[in-house]
């Protein structure tokens, strides 16, 4: 794609959007799980579950997920009930790429505690929160810090991967499974977000930051959004910043459709340019 000016780099996004912000695209995505639990106590945490499992091929992810539920059977059971040598037994055998068992349990009990001493993991995050931030950058890094020394605390055995689940913007990351998380808890229901935290006005979706994988850095560059050569978490915040100028108040609610465009139209589309 040749370079294209703002007015070109908006048009287009907002037709991307247009086409492909839309619940039929749920199919193709970790999200499809969570709002089978519409309602339920238990979404917020399969909400937590299906990002921290969003890495590989999209119809996997859905298979472990829904795997991952289906063995706690969270239609029917209190999260909170469940002791670590339950969750043992529950979750004996599961694996989901390079993660295991005993990496979902360990991630389960700090979730347990979250909502025990605070209320929930949205409290959680506002313990770490100014309303005055410009990004939730700093309550992310308070609430991976706190699950990594209570993880430590608790001498629990997790797999060899585990702290791939609590990367942090401190060292770089981009940190997209939970800032992907946190759009979807933050932004409003509108049938594909999930809104669950629209009742804290202290978290707004102007702090959300772009949730960046490998796909999505390679059509943000070709869209002009970002000039930055890796992605990590500095380039979260340009492409955020660029999203801004479109979409002050609402960023990241491109985020969904620009996704689906590079499963589905981004070669032909591109190369018409």
């Amino acid at each position: 794609m040749s370079r294209i000016t703002a007015g070109e780099r908006k048009l287009l996004i907002c037709q991307y959007y247009e086409r492909f912000h839309q619940t039929q695209y749920l199919e193709w995505d970790p999200l499809l799980i969570v709002h089978q639990f519409k309602g339920s106590p238990a979404q917020e945490y399969v909400a937590l579950i299906s990002a921290l499992l969003a890495l590989g091929g999209v119809k996997q992810i859905i298979v472990s997920v829904r795997s991952w539920v289906s063995r706690l059977d969270l239609q029917n059971q209190n999260l909170l009930d469940f002791t670590e040598a339950e969750l043992l037994s529950r979750a004996s055998g599961f694996r989901h790429r390079f993660y295991v068992d005993r990496d979902l349990v360990l991630i389960t009990l700090l979730y347990q505690r979250s909502v025990r001493e605070y209320g929930g993991l949205a409290q959680h995050f506002l313990i770490h929160h100014q309303a005055s931030n410009e990004t939730v950058e700093e309550a992310l890094a308070g609430v991976i810090n706190d699950y990594r020394s209570w993880a430590k605390m608790s001498d629990f055995k997790a797999g060899a991967h585990f702290a791939h689940l609590l990367n942090s913007p401190v060292q770089g990351s981009t940190c997209k499974r939970w800032l992907m998380y946190l759009k979807w808890m933050i932004r409003k229901d509108d049938g594909i977000d999930l809104g669950l935290w629209s009742e804290f006005s202290d978290l707004r979706p102007d702090q959300l930051l772009i949730p960046l994988d490998t796909h999505l850095f390679k059509i943000s560059k070709k869209l002009g959004l970002t000039h930055r050569k890796t992605a990590n978490w500095k380039t979260s915040i340009e492409v955020t910043r660029n999203l801004k100028k479109i979409d002050p108040l609402d960023p990241t609610r491109f985020d969904f459709s620009l996704c689906r465009f590079g499963m589905f139209d981004y070669r032909k589309m591109l190369a018409d340019r």
